[in-house]
């Protein structure tokens, strides 16, 4: 019978309704449901499509091994793209390869005897199977080939909307691999026929493989938009959702949005501020180091740490971090270049090891999470972040240091490091955690204690600075606060000292020698020491 052209579209937007008002099935893919708003509608049609070698198949076999765990029968149909036997011995290779499932709950075939007769012909067969199989999940690999089998994009287009259609009504899922680029124009009219289209992009940026996922379609949900990086290895296909999107998702998603608070709630925020922020402190336990900041850092708050190399900065995250775990709070440190073995090292020069030793153990409340600084990808690195924090509850976060951060999250695209950090620290403050960023200021010695206006500083409500400071003949260790929102804090500089076995001590103005605190203030066009006027406009700009 001759279908009128309006016709199929009419079917289409019923099967359409279907199709959304049915539950989203996991993919058993992680992140992925996240990233597609929810899983895959039942019934739908999906289309995955990507260049040689991106990641494709791998991405659908998977969730066929994750549907058929889950109860439901799976139907694998090859088209042209590789014979049924290598396709079952390249999947041996990854982890989520079950053999015992094949040729029962996972049935493989080829479609290649079918394809002479025309997708037409083909439609049916593929029909047949699944009633045949009662497949609650269809994946027919390598659309491409026969997207080319008869010439016609119109009669693939049709193929696809017969098999949608007739397989939506039946409550079977179907996902079809072809080999294009994911917003080439010529698959316009075959991906209008798709309920989801994924893209996954692959490509080389200088010497590195880089993959992405991008949900471009997903009827009847909110996908997170953009490309989100993705990653294969002896598991499977990992997605990372992109930190940016993650944040906003939903209006806040997962963040809770401060400004989208009311009643009761904002009622609770609104004490926080008032009461709980300002009077709650997060303390170094280095006395005259926390005099200057009113008692200690204020909870919830980020805190930027400036230094020179060798300043201290790593040796102060670790007098923060384990005064947290011995004042009952859960830390973790987010470290790329110091591996345990070099902290611990760190921490024995300073008699901190038994102490340190202690708070890593299994229940010690110091995880430390250790990425090494090659090839590193920003998405990654906040969701194993995002994770570490969920799974340990933490309150406490120093991150050794933000500088790895700005650097991996300005690969291909250097404009991204802003969103990326305005992101993260939303993230952050959402879960509630006091945080501690360490950052490194590039000269080793210096007579200017300038301050970077770089993204992270303005972002950041405090910021404290260690610096090496030549005055006279001697060189000087000193340390000032010169941002510190929501609490009135001390301006003034302060010598400190590294020793073992103490660690950091931050000298009382006394106990520095007469004059140096003074002259190294009118040295850098500040405040000076204790009982001199305090210019909270510093540190001066110009001359």
């Amino acid at each position: 019978m001759t279908k009128t052209r309006g016709e199929p579209f009419v079917k289409e937007r019923e099967a359409t309704a279907r199709a959304a008002s049915r539950p989203g099935d996991p993919t058993g893919v992680p992140n992925l449901d996240r990233v597609l708003g929810g899983g895959l509608p039942r019934g739908a049609l999906v289309l995955v499509v990507g260049a040689p070698g991106s990641g494709k198949t791998t991405l659908a076999l998977q969730m066929a091994f994750a549907t058929a765990r889950a109860g439901r029968r799976v139907l694998i149909l090859t088209a042209l793209s590789e014979p049924t036997n290598k396709l079952i011995a390249h999947l041996r290779a990854f982890t989520f390869f079950d053999e015992d499932l094949l040729g029962d709950a996972i049935q493989v075939l080829s479609l290649q005897q079918f394809l002479p007769q025309g997708l037409a012909s083909t439609a049916d067969e593929v029909q047949a199977e699944v009633r045949r199989t009662q497949a609650g999940l269809v994946i027919i690999d390598g659309f491409r080939g026969m997207r080319s089998a008869e010439g016609d994009p119109q009669r693939a287009r049709e193929f696809l909307y017969e098999i949608g259609t007739a397989l939506g009504a039946r409550g079977a899922t179907t996902v079809i691999t072809s080999e294009a680029a994911p917003r080439d124009a010529a698959l316009f009219p075959e991906a209008t026929t798709a309920d989801v289209l994924v893209g996954v992009h692959y490509g080389l940026a200088d010497l590195r493989q880089q993959r992405y996922l991008e949900a471009i379609k997903v009827r009847g949900a909110a996908p997170q938009p953009g490309l989100h990086a993705m990653a294969l290895a002896a598991d499977g296909v990992t997605v990372y959702p992109r930190l940016e999107a993650r944040v906003t998702e939903g209006a806040g998603g997962e963040e809770e949005s401060d400004g989208d608070l009311t009643g009761a709630a904002a009622g609770r925020d609104a004490r926080t501020v008032q009461e709980h922020q300002l009077t709650e402190r997060v303390p170094f336990a280095l006395p005259e180091f926390d005099a200057l900041l009113g008692g200690g850092l204020t909870r919830e708050t980020s805190t930027l740490v400036l230094g020179n190399p060798g300043a201290g900065k790593t040796l102060l995250a670790l007098h923060w971090a384990l005064a947290g775990i011995e004042a009952g709070d859960s830390v973790v440190y987010l470290g790329f270049r110091e591996n345990r073995r070099q902290l611990l090292l760190l921490a024995d020069t300073f008699a901190l090891g038994p102490r340190l030793r202690a708070a890593l153990q299994a229940d010690g409340g110091l995880t430390l999470l250790r990425l090494p600084p090659v090839e590193l990808d920003a998405d990654v690195v906040g969701d194993r972040l995002l994770a570490a924090l969920e799974q340990t509850g933490a309150r406490r976060l120093v991150i050794d240091s933000v500088a790895e951060l700005e650097r991996t999250a300005a690969l291909g695209n250097p404009g991204r490091v802003g969103d990326y950090l305005a992101a993260l620290v939303e993230a952050l403050r959402a879960r509630r955690l006091t945080t501690l960023a360490l950052k490194e200021t590039p000269a080793l010695i210096t007579t200017d204690l300038g301050v970077a206006s770089d993204t992270l500083s303005v972002l950041a409500e405090s910021i404290v600075v260690l610096q090496h400071v030549t005055y006279g003949d001697r060189l000087h260790r000193m340390l000032s606060v010169p941002k510190m929102r929501f609490s009135a804090h001390d301006l003034r500089l302060r010598e400190f000292t590294i020793t073992a076995p103490t660690g950091i001590h931050v000298r009382a103005p006394g106990e520095s020698e007469a004059g140096v605190l003074a002259g190294i203030a009118r040295q850098q066009g500040g405040p000076a020491a204790a009982g001199e006027d305090v210019d909270r406009t510093w540190p001066r700009k110009g001359p």
